[in-house]
């Protein structure tokens, strides 16, 4: 919630600045603000008492130790997994914003819907993945959303209207709610108590290696890819070659989650149902099957 009131707040600001002819101060008032908003969250966190003390391990090892001895493979391909579905999201990731503003030449209230949109998705389903994670396991809710976040960028190459470019990233919302969620959880469940606190820092650098990646990879794509294609009859020619960039994040992320999603499995004992099943469990899907149900009874 404060990140969506954050953003109708800098979106309306910018405006403001931009009629105004001075879109530099609009930037400078932008992230002193952020800037002030840091340093007080930091001074807040300074007053935090009381929190649990951690106890180490019996047996205190290095990362690279830990990760080689002390994790299950479960774990390691959970990593592979998780790193290289960060390198191709990166590939992409960072050339949304020059995409919709330079190419498309959106206004900054409406980049600033656009980002909204996502955000909204995740904050009315983030409940929902939980519970789905909770009962069915947090290697199933990597595989849906795994899965699906693939498409998503794929649909920048058939659209750009802007009703059409929201309506995607509040589905993209939805489904990196989930994700998220499942790629954070599921580093709780495959270790040890004790040893969470390694696991994390192990997966953040993991996938701080594959943002690099994704992205050095993405900018080299950007001079070689050509910003029209032609096969047979079909022309593709979209105002730059960044959809064709988004395309190509998305096909590398379905590789990824088709071949390595199987490779790893859900440490915890939780329901089982298959993926058809399983399918109308999902957010936004599971209310619809209840209002047709509901609607068949009173019929």
């Amino acid at each position: 919630m404060t990140s969506f009131l954050a953003l109708c707040l800098t979106g309306a600001l910018l405006s403001f600045f931009e009629q105004q002819q001075l879109l530099w101060v609009g930037f400078a008032v932008m992230f002193l603000t952020a800037g002030l908003c840091r340093s007080t969250a930091a001074l807040l966190l300074l007053k935090v008492r009381g929190l649990p003390s951690h106890e180490p391990s019996g047996n205190p090892t290095g990362f690279l130790v830990f990760l080689r001895t002390g994790t299950s493979k479960n774990f390691r391909h959970f990593l592979l997994f998780s790193g290289l579905m960060h390198s191709a999201v990166l590939v992409a990731g960072p050339f949304f914003v020059i995409y919709l503003l330079q190419d498309l030449h959106l206004a900054h209230w409406q980049y600033g819907t656009w980002l909204a949109a996502g955000i909204i998705g995740q904050f009315l389903t983030l409940p929902a993945w939980g519970q789905f994670g909770d009962r069915f396991g947090n290697k199933a809710l990597l595989t849906f959303t795994g899965l699906l976040v693939a498409f998503l960028p794929m649909l920048y190459l058939f659209g750009t209207a802007w009703p059409f470019l929201v309506t995607v990233n509040f589905f993209g919302g939805v489904v990196w709610a989930g994700l998220g969620l499942g790629l954070n959880n599921y580093v709780f469940d495959v270790v040890q108590p004790t040893d969470r606190g390694k696991a994390v820092a192990i997966s953040s650098i993991v996938n701080g290696i594959g943002w690099a990646m994704g992205t050095v990879i993405g900018s080299v794509l950007i001079d070689t890819l050509p910003d029209r294609l032609q096969a047979w009859n079909l022309m593709l020619e979209p105002v730059s070659n960044l959809p064709f960039i988004f395309f190509l994040s998305g096909l590398l992320r379905l590789i990824v989650s088709a071949t390595l999603l199987r490779t790893f499995h859900e440490p915890r004992q939780v329901e089982q149902r298959a993926h058809h099943r399983l399918l109308w469990e999902l957010p936004l899907l599971k209310p619809l099957r209840q209002l047709s149900r509901r609607a068949i009874n009173l019929n």
